[in-house]
C-alpha cells in the first residue's frame, strides 16, 4: 500500500508539472538570466507516450498483451543550457526518466501485467565550448547507440534489438521441457547503455564525431569509446563504431564488447541498413557471443516499411543460434505522432534440442510532446 501511495503521488506531481511546464519554464528562464551570469538560457521540456497491443504465440500457447513499447519505451524528460557570460562556455543540464507499465521486453505468460515505475535515464550536467563537451552523472556511455545507427523510419516498430519486443516470452523444447527466453537467446550487445559516467564527446574531426567515457555500472568499471559519422552520398548516410570494457572481477574479469552499424537512405526512399557486435569475457566456459543484421527498406511520404534479417550467436550456450525474421510498417501523419505495425518470427537452434518458434505481432502509436 506504501508503493501504491508513493507511486500516485510521483505521477500526480508528474501530472502537475507537465501541466505547468511552460509556464515554469518560461519563470525559471528569466529568474536565472536576472540573478546569474548566464544568458540565452533555454529551457526544454519533453516526452512521449508508446503504447501498443502484442500477440505473442509460443510452444507454451498464445496470448496477447498491452504493452509500452520498450523499442523506444514512455518516458519524460527536461533540457535546461544557458551561455556563460563573458566566455565560450554552455552549461547544462539534462534529466530524463522513464515510466513503463507492461514493458514489452518483460510481459511473459504468466504475468501479463506489471506496475510502472520510474527509471532514470539521464541525470546530468555539462559544460561545452570549443574543446568539446564534458558530461557528468547518469547518462549514455561513449558506445551507447553505435550499434543501431538507423535512417530506415521504422526504428520504433522493427528496432536493432529483436529481443525488446517480447522478450519475456520462451522458446520450448517439447520433449525435454527445456525453456529459453527469447530476451536471453538474442540481443544486439549495444556496449553499456547508460550509468554513473564522466563523457568526453571531442570536438569534430571532419565528419568525425568522437567520444570517451568511464565510469561505475553495477559497481564494476566502465570505459568505452565511441566515433560517428554522417553524411551525404546519394542521400544520407550515417555510421558508428565503439568499444567497450567491463571489468566484473572474478572468474568473469574483463567484458569486451566491440562493432559498429551503417545505414544509407537513397534519394528515392530506399535505405539498407547493417549492424554487428561481438562481446567476449575471460571465462573459458561463456562463449564467446556475435550478433548480426541486415535491413531493407522503403520510405514514401509519410509511410515507411522494411523487411530485417537478425542473427545472435552463441548467446545462451555455446552452439545456440537465435534467428529473427521480421517486416515493419510506420504512418507518420504528423511529426508527433507515429502509428506502426510490425511481425517477427524468433527460432533457436541448438545441437540435440528442437525448440518451438517464438512469434509476435505488435501494433501500435507513439505520441510526442
Amino acid at each position: 500500500m506504501r508503493k501504491q501511495k508513493r507511486l500516485v503521488s510521483s505521477i500526480a506531481l508528474v501530472v502537475c508539472g507537465f501541466a505547468a511546464s511552460g509556464a515554469f519554464a518560461q519563470t525559471a528562464v528569466s529568474k536565472l538570466s536576472a540573478d546569474a551570469p548566464v544568458s540565452n538560457v533555454s529551457a526544454d521540456v519533453y516526452g512521449q507516450l508508446n503504447y501498443g497491443l502484442l500477440f505473442g504465440d509460443t510452444g507454451d500457447g498464445s496470448e496477447h498483451f498491452i504493452v509500452d513499447n520498450d523499442n523506444s519505451g514512455s518516458r519524460i524528460g527536461a533540457k535546461l543550457k544557458g551561455d556563460l557570460n563573458d566566455t565560450d562556455l554552455v552549461v547544462g543540464a539534462h534529466v530524463e526518466l522513464e515510466y513503463q507499465q507492461n514493458a514489452s521486453n518483460k510481459v511473459t505468460l504468466e504475468e501479463r501485467s506489471i506496475s510502472g515505475e520510474f527509471n532514470e535515464r539521464q541525470l546530468n550536467l555539462f559544460v561545452s565550448g570549443g574543446f568539446g563537451t564534458l558530461s557528468l552523472g547518469q547518462g549514455d556511455g561513449a558506445a551507447n547507440g553505435n550499434i543501431e545507427r538507423d535512417l530506415s523510419g521504422t526504428k520504433v516498430i522493427s528496432y536493432t534489438n529483436p529481443g525488446l519486443v517480447g522478450g519475456g516470452l520462451e522458446f520450448l523444447d517439447d520433449a525435454t521441457e527445456t525453456r529459453v527466453r527469447l530476451g536471453a537467446a538474442t540481443s544486439d550487445q549495444d556496449f553499456e547503455s547508460r550509468y554513473s559516467r564522466v563523457r568526453y564527446d571531442l570536438p569534430a574531426l571532419g565528419v568525425l564525431e568522437p567520444s570517451i567515457s568511464q565510469g561505475i555500472k553495477d559497481g564494476d568499471d566502465v570505459s568505452e569509446i565511441g566515433v560517428r559519422f554522417s553524411g551525404q552520398f546519394a542521400g544520407k548516410i550515417s555510421g558508428a563504431l565503439g568499444y567497450s570494457i567491463k571489468d566484473s572481477g572474478g572468474q568473469t574479469g574483463d567484458v569486451e564488447t566491440l562493432g559498429g552499424s551503417l545505414s544509407w537512405l537513397h534519394d528515392s526512399g530506399i535505405n539498407v541498413t547493417g549492424a554487428y557486435s561481438t562481446s567476449s569475457d575471460e571465462d573459458d566456459a561463456n562463449p564467446d557471443s556475435d550478433f548480426y543484421l541486415a535491413k531493407l527498406g522503403y520510405i514514401i511520404g509519410k509511410h515507411a516499411f522494411d523487411i530485417h534479417y537478425a542473427e545472435a550467436e552463441d548467446r545462451v550456450q555455446r552452439g545456440d543460434s537465435a534467428e529473427s525474421v521480421g517486416v515493419g510498417y510506420v504512418f507518420t501523419p504528423i511529426k508527433w505522432f507515429e502509428a506502426y505495425a510490425g511481425y517477427n518470427n524468433h527460432s533457436l537452434e541448438r545441437q540435440g534440442a528442437d525448440f518451438d518458434d517464438v512469434d509476435t505481432v505488435l501494433v501500435g502509436g507513439r505520441l510526442k510532446f
